[in-house]
């Protein structure tokens, strides 16, 4: 996040990545306050299991809906990569910095808007505890639980299964359209063929394509990848829990539905803190500002 402000939003792949960054430190940042109701734990027990319980309703889902969001807006950036392989004259002109940042805040606030009634179905209560003399939350099933015979606990089934495959659909025939257009470029870039002017021609379109289009093109294309190989986890979780309800949390089989739970979520995690060493093994401009604000120190 430090590097794009630095760098600056003149360009609309700035503003999609800093977005993105920003709800990945979300999703990371959530997921830590939580886990910390285990080093509190080791200090002081009943305060660790106060934190831990008394925040799960927030922060047990807030990591999962930063998830979604970072999901979206990098399926937004796959159909813009792919519109910018193919017609890059026109997509420059259209999608401006500003209209990005738009369409940034719009999907931010559609997903999460549409998953944010599900914090609210749990409920804190406390209950007197003998082994430690005192009080204790524990989470229970709120009011909403059972409203409208469970709608929202469905709605939230329906839409974790809903955005993944919509994303992931959007995402791989985007990449495949992509993967389509660099192999052509790199064709017609090769000594002897095509142009050298920075101009591919595929089949009677003319297209655009600088060297430095070719290198953020495949840049995004890697970040894409991951986020489509994360995705397959979380929906055959959530494929799971329609044929079978009772795997759901508090259900039969809530043990089983911990455990993909916490596999899924390490892999969320692990997908929103690679994209930095990606744009460092990938992006030149952003390992040289990285370098310009921390400089290293020659031993």
């Amino acid at each position: 996040m430090i590097v794009f402000i630095r760098q600056g939003f003149k360009d609309s792949v700035n503003v999609s990545l800093f977005s993105i960054a920003v709800w990945d430190q979300i999703k990371c940042l959530s997921g830590v306050v939580y886990r910390l109701h285990g080093p509190i734990g080791l200090i002081d027990p009943v305060r660790g299991i106060i934190w831990k319980w008394a925040s799960w309703p927030v922060l047990i889902y807030l990591p999962i809906f930063a998830g979604y969001v970072s999901y979206g807006l990098a399926t937004y950036v796959s159909i813009e990569r792919c519109l910018s392989v193919s017609m890059p004259l026109k997509v420059k002109s259209l999608l401006k910095p500003g209209l990005t940042t738009w369409f940034m805040v719009g999907l931010s606030v559609i997903i999460l808007g549409s998953f944010s009634s599900v914090i609210f179905v749990y409920k804190v209560e406390y209950t007197f505890n003998p082994y430690y003399n005192t009080s204790l939350p524990h989470v229970t099933a709120g009011r909403l639980y059972f409203a409208l015979n469970g709608v929202i606990l469905k709605m939230y089934k329906y839409l974790g299964i809903f955005y993944p495959a919509i994303f992931c659909t959007i995402m791989t025939v985007s990449s495949a359209i992509i993967v389509i257009q660099l192999r052509r470029s790199a064709a017609n870039f090769r000594p002897g063929k095509g142009k050298q002017d920075g101009r591919s021609t595929f089949g009677t379109t003319s297209v655009n394509l600088t060297p430095r289009d070719v290198k953020v093109t495949r840049m995004l294309l890697v970040v894409i990848l991951v986020y489509i190989m994360d995705f397959f986890p979380r929906l055959c979780k959530y494929l799971a829990s329609l044929i079978e309800p009772e795997f759901f949390a508090y259900g039969r089989f809530h043990n089983l539905m911990q455990i993909a739970s916490n596999a899924i979520w390490i892999l969320d995690f692990l997908n929103a803190s690679v994209n930095f060493f990606i744009f460092m093994r990938m992006s030149t401009n952003f390992k040289t500002t990285f370098y310009e604000i921390f400089p290293t120190r020659k031993v």
